[in-house]
């Protein structure tokens, strides 16, 4: 067992319970798709308790009630969506998302790539203009204001339009967790543009694009990661004139296998709770893993109530 991973267990911050409870005038309605195992039962239960969230449960109805009661839930007043299989999970989640009738999507008991591909193809009328970004807040295990990364867990390798919609989405998001004017930062290997590292030449024109289209948030970039979270490292390598360096609220990552160790590494070094939500379609989707703690699941779907 490496000497590094953290005995700390992360903590759904109450602040961000507070902060969904408030943002809407009644819970969200929260669908749950193929809802019939224990993670996703005690997950509802949870969100339901706190009152961030109304579930609609999705899946094989007597699987979903035998759940609830092992947990001792009577599921009086849930509404309750009878179907069979992952398939007829998802096809009622769209067509309960397009009569408007749940605010945002969670996975459940279903692959992630049939959750995600049944969810966000064409037809299924949930995509938007916009382009899909996965948002994740980093709660330190201590308290604290939170780090939000950008893109660790849908686009692979994403584009200059991607990359666009993910700095107006780290603002928003931002904003709503009580962030005035965030401060974000576009990560490279190095603060220097360069050939030889084509990511940093991609953060610069990022940067340039963001400075003149998102007035609500201070951005910079290239950085490294340590000139964008550390004064210290700031003050050691002379980047005191940046506007971003070493107070970094939010960082856009290069592609997926960045922001994806970035994100773990938070969470199993240090105990960080993630609250990640995919934004840009018509509501919020959660796309929970199996690895995820009650906290991080309940983080979740409180950070997809203030962004729904």
């Amino acid at each position: 067992m490496s000497s590094f991973l953290s005995d700390k267990s992360p903590v759904c911050p109450e602040d961000l319970l507070i902060r969904a409870r408030q943002a809407r005038p009644s819970p969200m309605r929260l669908a749950i798709v193929r809802a019939s195992a224990p993670l996703p039962i005690v997950t509802a239960k949870q969100a339901y308790e706190e009152g961030i969230a109304t579930p609609v449960l999705i899946g094989e109805a007597a699987k979903i009630r035998d759940e609830a009661d092992r947990i001792g839930w009577s599921l009086d007043g849930i509404e309750i969506h009878d179907c069979k299989g992952e398939k007829g999970a998802i096809d009622v989640a769209i067509a309960l998302t397009g009569a408007n009738k749940v605010d945002a999507l969670m996975k459940g008991h279903l692959h992630s790539d049939v959750f995600m591909g049944g969810i966000v193809s064409r037809d299924a009328g949930i995509r938007a203009e916009t382009r899909m970004v996965h948002v994740f807040a980093m709660f330190p295990a201590e308290g604290g204001r939170p780090l939000l990364i950008s893109d660790a867990a849908v686009n692979v390798s994403p584009d200059l339009k991607t990359r666009q919609q993910t700095v107006k989405i780290l603002a928003r998001t931002a904003i709503a967790l009580g962030m005035d004017t965030p401060h974000i930062a576009i990560l490279s290997a190095t603060e220097t543009p360069i050939a030889s590292i084509p990511s940093s030449l991609e953060a610069r024109e990022l940067c340039d694009w963001a400075r003149q289209n998102v007035p609500d948030a201070i951005i910079s970039g290239p950085l490294s990661f340590d000139l964008a979270i550390s004064p210290e490292a700031v003050s050691i390598k002379g980047l005191e004139g940046d506007p971003v360096a070493g107070k970094a609220d939010a960082v856009v990552v290069p592609e997926i296998t960045a922001g994806n160790i970035l994100f773990k590494a938070m969470v199993w070094f240090n105990g960080s709770c993630a609250a990640g939500v995919v934004t840009g379609g018509k509501v919020p989707i959660i796309l929970t893993s199996r690895a995820d703690p009650a906290s991080s699941r309940l983080a979740s779907i409180a950070l997809a109530a203030l962004l729904s």
